[in-house]
């Protein structure tokens, strides 16, 4: 099994800090705008989280995307603030922004981004869009369960969006050095879209048998979350699990658990948030403790069966 990892591990650990170390990163006295999308429960029901989703995948370098309380916009929805700073009073507020709203919001957001061009070029940008619209459509695929159909469209994600993701992220730390909650967490944000494309594809491929398919892509979502994302560690002990390795599935919940107990002690993300914000930790404590609970019966599970081998 190691010497499966070793030069795939390698390879994507060698992509990650060529783009992403702070030795590569050039200075810049540049302050970025933020965008402040509204997740009360009326703006989720309006589809703020896919809006959310979207602008932290796309938007220019020179914006931080964060999630907002409520606005009192309730039933205009989704609702994004255009801010100074994260925690700003005042705001220039954007009502209903999704589908063609969303679409010219970020061409708008581009073209004020003047600098935007010398650090992240268009045509970069183009292929980030195409691989972000492929990620979704994969989505779609996989909840309807066309298994075939969504690793297509995730390969076209990866192969088209992979590299201006990373590319967006460098851009972005060009205009910022201070990093969010999230990015606290392990990661950027901006990258979710892309390791959940790995995570899915890699459940798709089981699915089908395709049990090496579907390694490569549980390591890649394991290499691009820098070891800080649980359910990419889930995905490499299934895969563990339907190739019958019994230490590797073992190793893999172990590394899921670390990450489920890190989320459990992990101080309240507050920024610029409040009931909406708690909720929203709340939540991920709930889905945390439910997983780690269930991750813990497996991993004694699997230590009696080591025991017997």
């Amino acid at each position: 099994m190691l010497g499966f990892v070793t030069p795939l591990a390698k390879g994507l650990t060698t992509l990650l800090l060529a783009t992403t170390s702070p030795s590569n990163r050039p200075s810049s006295s540049s302050s970025p705008k933020v965008l402040r999308v509204c997740t009360s429960p009326a703006c989720k029901d309006d589809g703020a989280i896919s809006t959310y989703d979207r602008l932290t995948a796309l938007a220019p370098p020179c914006l931080t995307v964060i999630k907002g309380g409520c606005t009192s916009l309730c039933g205009s929805g989704p609702i994004v603030e255009l801010c100074d700073t994260v925690d700003a009073v005042q705001s220039i507020k954007r009502k209903r922004v999704k589908d063609d709203v969303l679409t010219n919001l970020l061409n708008e957001l581009l073209i004020n981004c003047k600098e935007t061009e010398d650090v992240f070029p268009s045509r970069m940008y183009n292929r980030l869009i195409d691989g972000y619209n492929s990620h979704i459509l994969g989505n779609a695929a996989y909840q309807s369960k066309d298994y075939k159909s969504a690793i297509d469209f995730y390969e076209e994600a990866i192969q088209n969006g992979r590299k201006p993701a990373l590319a967006l992220q460098e851009a972005r730390d060009t205009y910022t050095t201070t990093q969010t909650d999230e990015e606290e967490e392990g990661y950027p944000p901006s990258l979710e879209w892309l390791i959940t494309t790995f995570q899915n594809s890699c459940q798709a491929r089981l699915s089908l048998n395709d049990i090496d398919g579907a390694r490569r892509d549980a390591f890649a979502s394991i290499v691009f979350s820098r070891n800080k994302n649980a359910i990419s560690h889930e995905c490499l002990a299934n895969v563990c699990h339907a190739s019958g390795d019994g230490m590797g599935e073992y190793q893999a919940v172990k590394a899921a658990i670390k990450e489920y107990d890190r989320l459990l002690v992990k101080k309240p993300c507050m920024d610029g948030r409040d009931a909406v914000g708690r909720a929203e930790d709340a939540r991920v404590r709930r889905n945390a403790e439910e997983r780690r609970r269930e991750l813990g019966f497996r991993l004694d599970r699997l230590e009696r069966e080591l025991k017997r081998t």
